[in-house]
């Protein structure tokens, strides 16, 4: 049996940049050594120049990055594998985005989703386990709501688009040559529990063309696990290591101070205000939430299982206890109920004429 553990998403900077405090419990991190692959998506740039991508910043797009030196968490949270393909790889150009790959690699922690050309993003990263070959491909959804990305093309560089007949061909081409695939779809909208009806569509292609599991991210909320058809689905797994930080002008780019700052003394935010000083970042509640999912890959057949994660006030990750997280465990039972065992598209259809119909008489 093997066992593929998955994180959401990782920005290693922000407040914890500098700090030699513990960021993680001894809990989580002996669950996260059960796995013999350990993935997570590096939802952001590693660079200690901040030149900022042009596009996003005409466009009032939000910039993340972290310092070189912050990279280390990855393996100290022995994460061995990461997704690139996402809104922020690129957020320090073309350059910064190499400058990490080349980290990455120095570092020993494989990658895949973005590259110098179309043929680099869609190189699957491959571990061999028990004589079982396992391809990780990972996908970046282009919609609007996604912000400025550049898309891989033959010629320059980018992440691996999630078009749709072409991510399928990828899966169908992957699972010829290896045991198991697995994909790593960042996609969705974001600070929703509730899957778009695309992405549960896409979810189902990606499943019928040969991946044994989707570890779905990008909506900083986790959404629900199913398992089906000895396959598993994981729709989003939330934030993970996604600490606080600090945002300034120009417009609301992530800002790393020379000096100490007192936080007290900065406004604070939680959303994603173009701002004219510095400001102090935070993520609503139920952002601070993440999953870490356990799928055991056994055969032919794949279980997924997780443990709910939170992010406390001083960036601390540790498990939650279920029963007090009402909230979320609800809208997790309820759509992996929906997502399961109705037809989701209809059932989306239908809830939302029933809200137009009350809404419709409230307003009288």
């Amino acid at each position: 049996m093997i066992k593929i553990i998955g994180v959401g998403d990782i920005m290693p900077g922000g407040l914890l940049h500098g700090s030699k405090s513990p960021f993680i419990s001894d809990e989580v991190m002996a669950y996260l050594a059960q796995g013999d692959i350990r993935v997570g998506t590096l939802e952001c740039a590693i660079g200690n120049s901040p030149d900022f991508i042009e596009e996003k910043m005409n466009k009032y797009g939000d910039v993340i990055y972290a310092p070189d030196e912050d990279l280390k968490r990855l393996k100290e949270m022995n994460i061995n594998l990461v997704s690139l393909a996402n809104n922020h790889f690129f957020d320090l150009k073309a350059s910064g985005a190499f400058h990490t790959i080349e980290m990455l690699d120095a570092m020993g922690v494989a990658h895949c989703g973005a590259g110098v050309n179309l043929k680099a993003a869609q190189q699957p990263a491959v571990f061999n386990i028990d004589g079982k070959s396992i391809a990780f491909l990972a996908f970046c959804d282009y919609h609007k709501y996604m912000g400025y990305i550049p898309i891989a093309t033959e010629t320059s560089p980018g992440v691996n688009p999630m078009y749709d007949d072409y991510t399928l061909e990828q899966i169908v081409s992957a699972k010829q040559k290896y045991d198991h695939v697995v994909v790593i779809p960042h996609w969705g909208k974001e600070h929703r529990f509730e899957p778009l009806v695309w992405c549960y569509e896409m979810a189902n292609k990606m499943l019928k063309a040969g991946a044994d599991l989707i570890l779905g991210g990008h909506t900083h909320r986790v959404q629900s696990v199913v398992n089906k058809n000895r396959k598993s689905i994981v729709y989003s797994m939330g934030n993970f290591c996604f600490p606080s930080r600090l945002i300034a002008p120009p417009l609301r780019a992530t800002y790393y101070p020379k000096e100490p700052l007192l936080i007290k003394d900065l406004p604070i935010t939680d959303r994603y205000p173009v701002v004219d000083t510095v400001t102090y970042k935070v993520w609503k509640p139920l952002a601070k939430y993440g999953m870490v999912v356990c799928a055991s890959v056994d055969g032919n057949n794949t279980h997924a299982d997780y443990y709910l994660t939170y992010l406390d006030d001083d960036n601390f990750i540790d498990f939650t206890n279920q029963k007090d997280d009402k909230e979320v465990t609800k809208n997790l039972n309820k759509y992996h109920f929906v997502l399961k065992y109705l037809p989701y598209p209809l059932y989306i259809r239908v809830r939302n004429k029933v809200n137009s119909i009350i809404n419709n008489k409230q307003s009288k």
